[in-house]
Order: structure tokens, then C-alpha cells, then sequence
């Protein structure tokens, strides 16, 4: 055994190192077993036979028990020494018991000498063991101790001593066995701990990692938030401060303007004739300050732009006659230069889904611009259709611009030279305006010029059919989008008069491309041609023959009419205000018109007003007002017929009057026109609390679960301003 344990260990000294130590814990308990019993047996025998047998068990134990201490004092340190020792000694007692108490069975105890030393110190105590039992044998079988023991016993004592040793052979390598599985599964365990502690030390390292870039994460997102609140703030400022100076200029603009044009367009409001010379020096002043009005707007509406915040107001648009306007508006301006104007126009242009407002302004600011540059020769404007574009070109036969500064001209603030003409000045914003309006389009412009011979500007514009005509009569249409909703633009049709609706709409609803149409047939044509994803309608029209999937969402639109009637107004005009808006304005009324307050902390806008109403009333019968006392006063006591109100004055608030003239029973049946100093006042106004999302095709679980959700998500109450709490009601029994 202990030979075979050598040869393990050269191969595995952690399982040599175990089997040792196993084999020793064996052999210690072995030896206190048998020690236990012997000293149980010795009690015995000395108290039940104490004369008979006593003093021959007392001379054994006298050699037992020195036997038990030196072997196991042995065994830690010496093994072999203590298993020879064990071994002997054994047989020497068993010898010498036969002998004392001349009983030649006690021999046969011997038969268990092989056992105890293989289990004790493996197999070659075994067989050292049998050795000592073979001689043992042979002296009990002559007789030498004591009376001879038959032959058949010494045989069966030397068979069943090697049985014996066999039996502890077999569970030994069993033992040995299952050492070995368990050391290897140790190791495989201990190895498996290992590779656990360092996975975990790998795991901590790279949770320190994350953290620790969790950690710059956090604080990247910290001076990202920062810096975000200061570029919103920066653009909040800048909006605010392009807002407060067009606010400053546009005052003294719009008297300017105002005051300007009722002079030129209505003389016989100041009770004498317009002398000539006068006009000419009026219309240059009344030119110079709509520039200046323009230049404020292009300064606005580059900073919407800027900040994606202006929209288009698309239309079917027949570009023939959107091109015959803008020609017509600046014939006039052209033929006084003395320069001519030619207009090409190819005859098989079909209408564009463009916005008209937007086209006009940059075919005006061509014009102007190719006017402006142009003392001799003339000016001409084409347009034809080239392939799936629709190109236009407005060119002239002035000086040019030369090649260095064309990559340059259509930068902010920037002019070609200076101006050669004393009708203009540039401002070096509608260029880049204009190509930006363009670019809103999915179009391109550009240009093409040769030093003293001339420059073309051109725009292109993409095709859209507009399908307004081919829109089925009869039977209802089906709705069937080409491609998958969530793989396109989402896009919504808005159906309202007023323009100004749909930029409204269009500035709030991100991730949405809000398109406006003026008629309900308009916006379902338009609907069905760019596969909206639903329409929005006013609540005050209706929206028939729609397609059956098709959602319609009719509610209350924050217009300037909505806005009037809500504040109690008959109509909302904006500064400046256009003498046939007012016009047209007051002769909606149906009664006749007597005398008009106007309320408005400005004396000279008063002025203004009252010039402009001098054809339809009397100068002694416009009635001013400058705050809100004398106001009520005027009211009270002159029973104007209409008043018009500017809402924002320093020292009223137009609001707050409203309200009072609302409230007093004999002045609240006075029509009131309310002026606005900008044109979205209406955002402030409450709408109708009546919401209708309507469609043909029937709603899906799915859908109106969905639908519930969006809509109480947007409409939770604020509990705490409804009142204190209420008792819970009652929980329905079960069933």
C-alpha cells in the first residue's frame, strides 16, 4: 500500500498527501477501538472471575496498554515503526494469552491480525500480518504453548486470516477510490472557486469601470443640460430681443406707413388737394418705410427659420397666374426705370402643392433685385417644366456680379457692391431668404452671372400632383395608404381659412408635417394625395364623404376670428392695420355708423385711424380715448357706435376693458374691433372644451384602449384646484 501510494504521488502528491493521512486517521481510531474493547473485556474478567482468571488478564493489560500508548505515540511520526510495532505486538499477547491460559482457541483471534493492518497501514501490513498469524498457527498446532490445536483449525485459522486480509484489501482500494474522486472533485471545485474569484474580480474591475464612466456620463449629461438650458436660453433671449426691437421699429413704421398711405391713396381726408411735388416726395417716403416694414419682417423670418419654427401653407397653385401677380405688382415699378419686361411661360405647367405666399415673396424679391441692377435693356421672366421639376428663371441685362462674390450672395448681410440704383438699398437678407423659402420646398436656387452682361436667378421646384381633380364622385373612396404608415412621414391636413391656423399648428406638434387647405374638398383631395394620416377640421364645419379610415378630429381652432368672438369682439385686426381690412371691417356692420371711439394710448395712431375712417366718418365724429377711465366715460356718455380698441396700451389693459364693456348691460351690444400689436394674441384664449375624433371604420379594442390613454395622459385634472376631497365612494359587492 504503501509502495502504491509512492507511485500516486509522483503522479499526484495531493492525493498521495490525502491517502496518507486517511490511513492514519484509520489506524488512530483502529487502535482506540481495540484499546476500548480490551479495556471493557479486562473489567469484565476481573470483576466476575477475579480468582479464576483475574491476575493472568492483569499480566496482559500490563503488556497491552504500553503496546496501545507507543504505537500511537509512534504513528504521526514514524508510521511504519508504529504499524510493526501494532503488528507484533499483537501477536506476542495472542501468543502469550494462549500460553496463559492454556486455551489454544484463543489463537484463532489471529484470524483478524490481517484485517486490522490492511485497513490500518494497507496491504503490505497485510501480508506482514499474515506472516505473524502463519507462525502463530504453527506453534498453537505443535503444542508449543499449550495443548495442540487440530489440524483443521490451523488450516481454517491461516484461511480465514488471508480472507480477512482480502476483505480489507478490497475495502481499502475502495476507500482508496473514492479518496481520489473526492480530491478531484476538490480540485475541480477549488478550481471552479478560482476561476469564480476571478471572474468576480474581473466583474468588480469592470463595474469600477462602469461606474466610473457612468460616473463621466452623469456628468457629461449634467454640462449637456447645461449647456442645452444656456443655448435655450441664449435662443430665448435672442427671440425675445428680435421680437422686442421689431416690436420698437414696427411702431413707428406703421405710422409711418400708415399716415403715408392715406395721404396718397385719400388725400380729401385733410380737406385740400395734394400738391404734385408732395406726392413724389410722399411715395419715396411711403417705399422707404414698407422696405424698412420688409427688412423687420425679413428679420423675423430669418430667425424663425433659424430656429425651424416657420412653416409652409401649402395650396394647389397655378403658377401661371401666382407668376402674372408678381409681374403685375412690379410692372409698374419696372416701366418707371424704362426698362422692359418680357414674361415666357410654357403652356403645359401643371399647379403646384406649393405655398403661394412664400413663391410670391422670392419671385418679388427677384424682381426687385433684377430691377434694381438693371438702368438699361430689360428684364425677363420664364418658366417650364423640366422633367420632374418645374424650373424658373427671372433674368436681366444689368451689370452682374462678378465670379468672386457669387459663392457669397446668398449669405446673411451681404451685398454685391454697393447699390447703383437711388431706388433701393439692399439689405443683404432676402437672397438668403428666399433660398431658404426654396429649400422648405425640397427645391434649389441658384445663380448665374456674367460681369456686364447680366445675372439669372433660378428656382427649381419638385412636381406634386394634386390629384384635387381626379378626387372620386359618387361613391365613397377607399383609404388605402401605399406604404406603411410607421415607415413614413406622418403627415396631417388642417382645413381652415386662416393661414396663420396652420403655422400654429404646425410650430407645436413635433415629429408631425401639418399641411392647410381653406375648403373641406380641398382637404380631402389633399388628404387622399399625400396619404394623411388624419384631417383636423374646425368645429364649425362639417366634413363630408370622407374615406372610411380616414380620422377626422373636428375641435375649436385658435384663429383671430375665435379669438374676436371669445374676447367679445366683432373682429381682430393686427398692426399695422391696412386701411381696407378696417374698411371692410366696419361695413360688415349693418346699421350706420355715427360716431367711433378709439381707444389707444398713442395720439398719433388715433390720428391715423381717424384719417383713415375720414371718408366714411367725420373727423368730429371719431372720438378718442387714451386709458381705460376715459374710456367708460366716452362710452357712457357719447354711445359710440363701434369702438376700436387697441388691446396692448401702457396704460390700460385692452383686455380688462373688453371685459367691463361686456359686463355693462347698456354698452354691451357696442360692436368692439379689437387691434392686436402682434398677430398671435389668439394663443392665449381659451378654446371650446368640445373634442370630436370621428372615422367610419370601426374603432379596434387596441385602438380605443390607446385612445383613452393619449387622451386622459394630455387631460388629467388638477385635483387640487378642483376642490377639497370627497369620501370614496363604496366598493361594489362581489358577485
Amino acid at each position: 500500500m504503501w509502495q502504491s501510494q509512492d507511485r500516486t504521488a509522483a503522479l499526484s502528491p495531493e492525493l498521495a498527501v490525502s491517502t496518507r493521512e486517511l490511513l492514519r486517521s484509520t489506524a488512530h481510531d483502529v487502535m482506540s477501538m481495540l484499546a476500548a474493547i480490551y479495556l471493557a473485556w479486562h473489567l469484565v474478567a476481573t470483576v466476575l472471575w477475579p480468582l479464576e482468571i483475574g491476575g493472568r488478564v492483569w499480566l496482559l493489560s500490563l503488556g497491552f496498554a504500553p503496546l496501545c500508548y507507543a504505537a500511537l505515540r509512534l504513528l504521526p511520526r514514524r508510521p511504519l515503526l508504529s504499524c510493526a510495532l501494532w503488528q507484533v505486538g499483537l501477536a506476542a499477547l495472542l501468543a502469550l494469552a494462549v500460553a496463559l491460559f492454556q486455551q489454544p482457541q484463543v489463537a484463532l483471534l489471529a484470524a483478524l491480525l490481517p484485517l486490522i493492518a490492511v485497513i490500518s497501514f494497507g496491504w503490505a501490513a497485510g501480508l506482514a500480518a499474515l506472516a505473524l498469524v502463519v507462525a502463530l498457527a504453527a506453534l498453537a498446532g505443535a503444542g508449543l504453548l499449550a495443548p495442540p490445536l487440530p489440524p483443521a483449525s490451523v488450516a481454517g485459522l491461516v484461511v480465514g486470516a488471508a480472507i480477512a486480509g482480502l476483505l480489507g484489501w478490497t475495502a481499502t482500494r475502495s476507500l482508496a477510490t473514492v479518496a481520489q474522486w473526492s480530491l478531484a472533485s476538490y480540485d475541480q471545485a477549488r478550481g471552479h472557486a478560482a476561476a469564480a474569484q476571478s471572474h468576480r474580480a474581473e466583474l468588480a474591475q469592470t463595474l469600477k469601470a462602469l461606474d466610473h464612466a457612468y460616473y463621466r456620463l452623469e456628468r457629461a449629461n449634467v454640462a449637456l443640460v447645461a449647456a442645452r438650458n444656456q443655448a435655450e436660453e441664449a435662443e430665448r433671449f435672442k427671440a425675445e430681443f428680435v421680437a422686442n426691437v421689431s416690436h420698437e421699429l414696427r411702431t413707428p413704421l406703421n405710422l409711418i406707413v400708415g399716415f403715408s398711405e392715406v395721404i396718397i391713396t385719400s388725400p380729401e381726408s385733410y380737406g385740400m388737394p395734394l400738391p404734385g411735388p408732395y406726392r413724389s416726395d410722399l411715395n419715396a417716403i411711403y417705399r422707404s418705410a414698407q422696405h424698412l416694414l420688409a427688412l423687420v419682417d425679413d428679420v423675423l423670418d430669418l430667425a424663425r427659420i433659424e430656429a425651424g419654427k416657420i412653416t409652409l401653407v401649402r395650396e394647389d397653385v397655378d403658377l401661371p397666374g401666382l407668376i402674372g401677380d408678381a409681374v403685375d405688382t412690379m410692372r409698374d415699378y419696372i416701366s418707371a426705370k424704362g426698362i422692359g419686361l418680357r414674361v415666357r411661360i410654357a403652356p403645359d405647367l401643371p399647379r403646384l402643392h406649393i405655398d403661394r405666399l412664400r413663391i410670391r415673396q422670392v419671385l418679388l424679391n427677384l424682381l426687385v433685385n433684377a430691377a434694381r441692377f438693371t438702368e438699361r435693356g430689360h428684364l425677363a421672366v420664364e418658366a417650364a417644366r423640366e422633367g420632374e421639376r418645374v424650373v424658373l428663371r427671372v433674368s436681366d441685362t444689368g451689370r452682374g456680379i462678378p465670379a468672386h462674390e457669387l459663392p457669397m450672395i446668398f449669405e446673411e448681410f451681404r451685398t454685391s457692391a454697393p447699390p447703383v440704383s437711388a431706388w433701393h438699398s439692399g439689405s443683404g437678407l432676402g437672397l438668403p431668404i428666399s433660398r431658404k423659402f426654396v429649400a422648405l420646398h425640397g427645391g434649389e436656387m441658384g445663380v448665374e452671372s456674367e460681369l456686364g452682361r447680366g445675372t439669372t436667378f433660378w428656382i427649381s421646384l419638385p412636381l406634386q400632383a394634386t390629384a384635387a381633380d381626379d378626387a372620386p364622385s359618387g361613391e365613397q373612396a377607399r383609404w388605402h395608404p401605399l406604404v406603411p404608415l410607421a415607415s413614413t412621414e406622418r403627415i396631417l391636413v388642417v382645413v381652415h381659412e386662416d393661414a396663420q391656423v396652420v403655422a400654429l399648428l404646425q410650430r407645436h406638434l413635433d415629429g408631425y408635417r401639418v399641411v392647410g387647405a381653406r375648403t373641406a374638398a380641398e382637404g380631402l383631395a389633399l388628404a387622399r394625395d399625400v396619404q394623411a394620416i388624419g384631417v383636423v377640421v374646425d368645429a364649425e364645419l362639417q366634413l363630408e364623404g370622407a374615406p372610411e379610415a380616414l380620422p377626422i378630429l373636428r375641435c375649436t381652432l385658435p384663429s383671430s376670428r375665435h379669438a374676436a368672438l371669445a374676447m367679445g369682439a366683432i373682429a381682430l385686426l393686427t398692426k399695422p392695420v391696412a386701411r381696407q381690412d378696417l374698411v371692410r371691417v366696419i361695413e360688415q356692420i349693418q346699421r350706420p355708423i355715427r360716431r367711433v371711439l378709439i381707444v389707444d394710448d398713442e395720439p398719433k395712431m388715433v390720428q391715423l385711424l381717424q384719417r383713415m375712417l375720414h371718408s366714411y366718418i367725420p373727423a368730429e365724429s371719431c372720438l378718442a380715448a387714451h386709458d381705460h377711465a376715459e374710456a367708460m366715460r366716452v362710452l357712457r356718455d357719447e354711445r359710440p357706435d363701434i369702438v376700436l380698441l387697441d388691446l396692448h396700451m401702457e396704460r390700460a389693459d385692452g383686455h380688462a376693458l373688453l371685459e367691463q364693456i361686456a359686463q355693462s348691460g347698456e354698452l354691451a351690444a357696442t360692436p368692439v374691433v379689437a387691434i392686436a400689436g402682434q398677430g398671435q394674441d389668439y394663443l392665449s384664449v381659451p378654446l371650446g372644451g368640445a373634442i370630436q375624433l370621428r372615422r367610419q371604420a370601426e374603432f379596434g379594442l387596441g385602438e380605443l384602449v390607446r385612445l383613452i390613454d393619449a387622451a386622459f395622459s394630455a387631460l388629467a385634472p388638477g385635483w387640487q384646484q378642483l376642490g377639497p376631497r370627497g369620501p370614496a365612494p363604496a366598493a361594489a359587492p362581489a358577485d
